[in-house]
């Protein structure tokens, strides 16, 4: 069974752009939930006009405790985690390619988690920090003699560089279909959707939010992605993980906490 997850908090006009753009992905799921951080009768009208079921609580959870809550009220043994931002962004064939890729993957056991933002689509990119050691020049190459670890775990990072970085590092990758599998020692966790065992995702989130206390934080609130990857947990595990080729995009359209985001309401929180 697959479980597909939203986090949301308002933004509306957001959320209804990207559900709409989930046509073609709804036959792929069994279950369809959005969690509402302060959820309203708003929110539950919202949900049911495009057939998923409104969850929530009263309070404004933040993306940590609103992602932990939302995974764990899903009954898939397979979760798909998005937010309110998270269109699809590829045709239909393309989507059911991706999916079917990153599900057999799973159920069979040969990774535990798979990311699913496009891996070219703008935003949370990551090709200018892996340029910053694996960029041609000098001072890259002096700067990967100086920093060993951190060059070779920026290798992950060629995901958003080459279109086959499997070929540019085979002992950090290999090509799947439409995946590259690799394992958390070099794929940072990332709070940009993904799908991933349920049990294994929530054993997570539990390590993120027994270890939160001293993180830093965003707008005053912890962020799963900031907890687990600022220190060497999630890496020295070496999960089997994958990078798909990607089905979501990031696109907001009312509502952000970014200030540089044209839609920024200083009021938001997460």
């Amino acid at each position: 069974m697959v479980s597909l997850g939203i986090l949301s908090w308002h933004a509306h006009k957001t959320l209804t752009r990207t559900l709409r753009s989930y046509a073609a992905l709804l036959p792929y799921v069994d279950e369809r939930v959005i969690w509402f951080n302060e959820i309203s009768d708003e929110d539950r009208a919202l949900a049911a006009q495009f057939g998923f079921e409104a969850r929530g609580t009263s309070e404004n959870l933040g993306i940590l405790g609103g992602t932990h809550a939302l995974l764990k009220s899903l009954s898939g043994d397979i979760v798909v985690s998005c937010q309110n931002d998270n269109p699809v962004c590829v045709a239909p064939d393309v989507l059911a390619a991706c999916l079917a890729d990153a599900f057999s993957a799973l159920r069979n056991g040969r990774v535990e988690w798979v990311r699913l933002r496009n891996r070219f689509e703008p935003g949370f990119s990551d090709k200018m920090k892996f340029n910053r050691y694996w960029g041609p020049g000098l001072g890259r190459l002096m700067r990967r003699w100086l920093r060993p670890r951190k060059a070779a775990q920026l290798k992950g990072r060629a995901v958003d560089a080459y279109e086959n970085p499997a070929a540019r590092f085979p002992d950090v990758f290999r090509r799947d279909g439409s995946l590259f599998l690799s394992t958390s020692a070099f794929i940072d966790y990332t709070d940009q959707p993904f799908a991933a065992s349920r049990d294994f995702i929530l054993k997570v989130f539990d390590w993120i939010d027994a270890h939160k206390a001293g993180s830093a934080t965003l707008n005053g609130r912890y962020v799963p992605e900031i907890v687990l990857n600022r220190g060497a947990w999630w890496r020295k595990q070496a999960f089997p993980v994958a990078v798909s080729e990607g089905v979501f995009a990031h696109a907001r359209y009312d509502d952000s906490f970014r200030s540089n985001n044209a839609a920024f309401n200083p009021e938001r929180l997460s």
